[in-house]
């Protein structure tokens, strides 16, 4: 993760749960086919690399009510000071790449490993996958959870253009979980949204997408006069939300 992204996450910490939990529902659907996609069990050993405040984690934990804490894995202080001080949960002050070079260790083998819209911050991202891919048990999973290069988030243009240039393509993604040596298929989960627009604004003001960091203050404000334009007839936004869903797992023998 690059020095510019972490700062854009400190700076992001303290309002990014109010950002991000607008429909609890959403959390809850998103978390349940966490679970059900890497077929999750209390006895697994689970690691949420990329974890942030731990919004999802701790839903994760409350679902699959697992016998040891997830390792909740970040390299943001501010975002890691959020995460609520329980015992099924374990953070740890760590990048994947931290993980994947052994700077930083977890307790033990890992059965399941979840980077949920973490991985496009990995610099050299098949080297990190196979340093993750080594710290699986023998029936270890891996699951990459990401947007595709072309989203419907009500952005303004020039956001919409600058995602598309920095999300790399899930299908390389793919190709990269195969190239470390592990099984590996995808599979595509659609979560409609619905959001009031000014709430909505006030996410675009935050910077609650780290693209939006890429923006001037400047530059940030003609966006919104843009997105207030397009969006001036709906007091509430709908879309849909398209992610891919890459798994890989140790094979067998």
């Amino acid at each position: 993760m690059s020095d510019l992204t972490v700062e854009h996450y400190e700076r992001v910490a303290p309002d990014y749960d109010e950002h991000w939990s607008y429909d609890p529902d959403y959390v809850r659907r998103f978390t349940q086919a966490i679970v059900d996609s890497l077929r999750l069990t209390r006895s697994d050993a689970i690691a949420d690399v990329g974890c942030g405040t731990g919004l999802y984690t701790r839903r994760l934990a409350a679902e699959v009510e697992p016998e040891r804490p997830i390792l909740c894995v970040d390299p943001v202080p501010a975002m890691l000071e959020r995460v609520p001080s329980t015992k099924s949960l374990q953070p740890l002050a760590a990048s994947a790449e931290d993980l994947a070079s052994g700077r930083v260790a977890p307790p033990g083998r890992l059965d399941a490993i979840v980077l949920k819209e973490s991985f496009h911050h990995v610099a050299e991202r098949e080297e990190t996958l196979e340093g993750l891919a080594g710290l699986l048990s023998r029936h270890g999973r891996i699951l990459i959870v990401m947007l595709p290069r072309t989203i419907h988030h009500p952005l303004f243009r020039e956001a919409h253009e600058r995602f598309g240039e920095l999300q790399p393509e899930p299908a390389k993604i793919v190709d990269m979980v195969s190239a470390v040596g592990l099984r590996a298929a995808v599979s595509y989960r659609t979560f409609h949204t619905a959001i009031d627009r000014e709430r909505y604004v006030r996410m675009l003001e935050s910077r609650y997408m780290s693209v939006l960091g890429e923006f001037s203050d400047d530059e940030l404000r003609a966006g919104i006069e843009q997105f207030r334009h397009a969006y001036r007839n709906d007091p509430v936004l709908r879309f849909d939300d398209h992610f891919a869903f890459i798994k890989g797992w140790v094979k067998p023998g």
